[in-house]
C-alpha cells in the first residue's frame, strides 16, 4: 500500500526531529557541562572587547548626535557629512573623558579622604553613639540587653585594622603575584582600547551596520516577521536610550543638588554622601531608599542631629525628584506602571544584581508594550473592546453580554 505523503506530516517529522536533536544537545550539555562552561568563558573572553565596544558606541551615541546637531554649520556650503561625524566623535570621546578626569581629578580625592577619615574614626563615633544611647536609656528607664551589649562593645583602631586584615586575608594570595596582576592590568588596557577603537568604528558605519542587519533579515525572515523583529528593535532603542540617558541626567541633578544643599547646612563627609545618593539614584523606585540608609547610618555615628537633618532634607530632595524634575527629564518613557516597575526591579535584581536593578525597567517596559500590543490585536480579531475599562467588575462577575456592549460602544 503506498503511503500519501502530506504536508502535515512533513511538519510533524521535523518537529520530532528538532526535538530529537533538542533532547541530545540538552543531555550532551549536562553531562559535558564543565567543558561547555570553559568553552563559553573563552568565547566570551574573546568577544569581551566587542561587547564593550558596543556599550561604548550605545553610550556615546546621544553625545554623538548632540554634537552633530551643533556642528551643522559644515554642512551649510557643501554636503560634509564625514567631516561632520568625524568632528561629533572627536567631541564626543572628549566631553567623555572629561568628565571622568573630573571625576578622579575632584571628586574621587575628596571620597577618598572621607573614607579614611571615617574609618580612623569609627572608635569615636562609637563611643560618642554609645554615650548617646546610654543616656537616652538612663533618661527613659530602658532596659533591654542588646542595649547592655552595644554599651560593653568596645573597639579600637588595632581592632579594626585587624578585622580588616581578617576580612582581606583572601584576597592577599591574589595580590601576592605581581607579574600576574600586571598581565591582568595588561590585558584590562589592551581589551579598553580595542573597546575604544571599535566603537569608534561602530559609531561612525552606524547607519552602514544597520542597514546591514535589516538586509540580513528580510533575506531570511518573512517580510512580515522581519518588519516586526525592525520595529521591535528601534522601540526598544527608544525606551532603553531615552531612560538610561534621562535617569543618568536626573542622578547626576540630584547629586549636585545633595551637595549643594549639604554644603550649605554643613554636613560632614559631604562629598561621599552626595556621590552615594547620586549614584543609587539610578535605580528606579528604591535608589533613594538605597542611597539613603547607608547616608544615615555614616552621619548618626559622626552626630545623630545630623543624621536626623539629613533625612528630611534627603526626603525633601527625593520629593523634588519624584514629582518635578524626573518627570521633567524622564516623561514616561517606559510607560510601566508602578507594579511592574517594582516587579521588574526585584526580578532584575535577584538575577543581575544592581546593574539587573537598572535594566530591568526599560527592559520589562519593552515586554509589556509588546505583549499589550499583541493581547489587544488577539481581542480585536474577537470583536471584544480593547480598554481594560471594559472588563473591570462593578457589582458581582461581569457577565460576557456587557463586554459585547463595551465593544459596540
Amino acid at each position: 500500500m503506498k503511503i500519501q505523503w502530506t504536508n502535515s506530516m512533513t511538519k510533524r517529522a521535523l518537529t520530532y526531529i528538532v526535538s530529537g536533536a533538542g533532547i541530545i544537545l540538552a543531555y550532551f550539555l549536562m553531562k559535558n557541562f564543565g567543558e561547555v562552561k570553559n568553552l563559553w568563558d573563552s568565547v566570551r573572553d574573546i568577544l569581551r572587547p566587542f561587547t564593550v565596544g558596543i556599550i561604548f558606541a550605545y553610550l556615546l551615541n546621544g553625545p554623538l548626535m548632540f554634537f552633530e546637531r551643533k556642528f551643522s554649520f559644515v554642512e551649510k556650503t557643501k554636503p560634509r557629512r564625514v567631516l561632520k561625524r568625524v568632528l561629533a566623535i572627536i567631541a564626543a570621546w572628549i566631553a567623555t573623558i572629561a568628565v571622568l578626569s573630573a571625576f578622579f581629578y575632584i571628586v574621587m580625592p575628596d571620597i577618598t579622604k572621607s573614607i579614611n577619615v571615617l574609618i580612623n574614626n569609627i572608635p569615636l563615633y562609637l563611643s560618642n553613639l554609645q554615650a548617646l544611647v546610654g543616656g537616652i536609656a538612663e533618661t527613659y528607664k530602658i532596659e533591654a540587653p542588646f542595649i547592655d551589649n552595644f554599651l560593653e562593645f568596645r573597639i579600637s583602631s588595632e581592632v579594626f585594622a585587624t578585622i580588616l586584615k581578617e576580612y582581606g586575608k583572601d584576597l592577599l594570595p591574589q595580590l601576592a603575584n605581581i607579574a600576574n596582576l600586571s598581565v591582568q592590568i595588561g590585558g584590562i588596557v589592551f581589551d579598553v582600547v580595542i573597546a575604544i577603537i571599535l566603537s569608534i568604528y561602530i559609531m561612525f558605519s552606524k547607519e552602514i551596520l544597520i542597514a546591514q542587519l535589516k538586509k540580513a533579515l528580510y533575506a531570511v525572515c518573512k517580510k512580515e516577521t522581519a518588519s516586526d523583529m525592525v520595529r521591535f528593535a528601534r522601540e526598544s532603542h527608544r525606551i532603553f536610550s531615552s531612560f538610561i540617558n534621562g535617569k543618568l541626567l536626573d542622578s547626576l541633578i540630584i547629586g549636585i543638588l545633595c551637595f549643594v544643599g549639604m554644603s550649605i547646612i554643613d554636613f560632614e563627609f559631604t562629598m561621599l554622601i552626595s556621590f552615594i545618593v547620586g549614584c543609587t539614584n539610578v535605580i528606579p523606585f528604591f535608589g533613594p531608599f538605597l542611597g539613603a540608609i547607608p547616608s544615615i547610618l555614616i552621619l548618626l555615628m559622626v552626630d545623630p542631629w545630623q543624621a536626623l537633618w539629613f533625612a528630611i532634607f534627603v526626603f525633601v530632595l527625593q520629593q523634588l525628584d519624584g514629582n518635578v524634575i524626573g518627570p521633567k527629564i524622564l516623561g514616561d518613557s517606559t510607560g510601566l506602571p508602578a507594579l511592574w516597575v517594582m516587579f521588574a526591579i526585584l526580578v532584575g535584581g535577584g538575577i543581575f544584581g544592581i546593574i539587573g536593578m537598572f535594566v530591568g525597567v526599560p527592559a520589562f517596559a519593552v515586554i509589556y508594550k509588546f505583549t499589550k500590543e499583541y493581547l489587544e490585536k488577539k481581542l480585536e480579531s474577537k470583536n471584544l473592546p480593547e480598554q481594560t475599562e471594559s472588563y473591570k467588575v462593578i457589582k458581582g462577575i461581569k457577565e460576557f453580554d456587557d463586554v459585547e456592549k463595551g465593544a459596540e460602544k
